[in-house]
């Protein structure tokens, strides 16, 4: 059985790739709906995350084997972001954010705190190179 990679170290062997080209064929490679889904979410300028900025206080799991968590919760991600679902209660969407944090890997819940400030962690991981990688994800031209 071959070893899922978290979202977070796909992004990282990425970024680690020595050209453009390169990390634009791992991104491919490793693509899923949850990789593109947190791609789209740090970088589509029309997306904007309804939780207040910084990190919320949470405990990173110590759980092993949480690498597909957020393969799985990455669906869920538009309950964090305006027009995702409105009638959240502010207090509950938080609380949501925070149990969602706590259940997946560690360098995942890293990764997510970054996408909600609407960046990457990994800055050669950037809107040419999700935008060559997955056209459609992201408008063509960059707004900024």
């Amino acid at each position: 059985m071959t070893r899922k990679f978290a979202i977070s170290e796909i992004i990282e062997q990425a970024a680690q790739k020595p050209s453009d080209a390169d990390k634009i064929s791992h991104l491919q490679q490793n693509q899923s709906e949850a990789l593109k889904t947190v791609l789209q979410y740090a970088l589509h300028p029309g997306i904007r995350w309804a939780l207040p900025p910084g990190a919320p206080p949470y405990k990173p799991t110590d759980f092993l084997d949480q690498e597909g968590m957020l393969y799985m919760e990455a669906r869920r991600l538009y309950l964090f972001v305006e027009g995702g679902k409105d009638d959240l209660k502010k207090i509950k969407r938080e609380m949501m954010f925070i149990g969602l944090l706590e259940s997946i890997h560690k360098k995942d819940a890293e990764l997510l705190l970054a996408v909600k400030e609407k960046k990457l962690p990994y800055p050669s991981i950037n809107y040419n190179i999700v935008n060559s990688a997955f056209p459609g994800l992201l408008p063509d031209e960059q707004v900024s």
